[in-house]
């Protein structure tokens, strides 16, 4: 190797074979990136929605669930210890936001992050369809148990086209859970 050619493949090396990959080309995703934000920009949301700004026709605008687009997808990127408690944190914060009995959110986004996390071999990998499926299961399964121990704890049960109203809009956030899916599923190398 002549010491011109060696000089070049130093040069290559110190340039392009040291350096940290950049994001969204197949570098290391952090937690930051798939839980952390997410989770601001779903109590964000939650904030921004439960204005009391009224629409034309005497409509308000839709309070979905965000987190619980959280609780159905962090399952199926990666099993992680961060994001119970992330659910956890952020099910507190829709007791205390929107006057629930303490726990009651915490209690319905564990269970749909638990039931996805047990059926999480069968939908990775799948089609896109078999992914709104089993989302629109884990909505059903959120505002059913919803009802249930709201019927439980006040004695009452509570006006069902609202229910439904409040489970279009969460539903509708399948678009942002095939997001997440489609940016951080496979695009951590280590876990290839």
């Amino acid at each position: 190797m002549t010491p011109s050619a060696s000089r070049r493949a130093r040069l290559y090396k110190a340039l392009f074979e040291n350096r940290t990959p950049r994001r969204g080309s197949g570098g290391i995703v952090g937690p930051q990136d798939w839980l952390f934000y997410p989770a601001l920009m779903a109590i964000l949301a939650t904030v921004v929605l439960a204005t009391d700004l009224p629409l034309s026709f005497g409509l308000d605008l839709p309070e979905p669930v965000w987190p619980v687009a959280l609780a159905f997808a962090w399952p199926l990127i990666r099993p992680s210890f961060i994001a119970p408690l992330l659910l956890g944190v952020m099910g507190l914060f829709l007791d205390y936001f929107w006057g629930a009995p303490l726990g009651f959110y915490v209690i319905s986004l564990m269970a749909v992050h638990a039931a996805t996390l047990l059926i999480r071999s069968y939908i990775v990998g799948q089609d896109t369809w078999v992914v709104i499926g089993a989302y629109s299961l884990a909505v059903l399964l959120f505002f059913t148990l919803g009802v249930v121990l709201t019927t439980l704890d006040s004695g009452v049960v509570p006006r069902l086209i609202s229910v439904f109203e409040q489970m279009f809009a969460t539903w509708c956030l399948v678009v942002f859970v095939l997001i997440l899916l489609d940016r951080f599923l496979n695009s951590d190398v280590r876990f290839n």
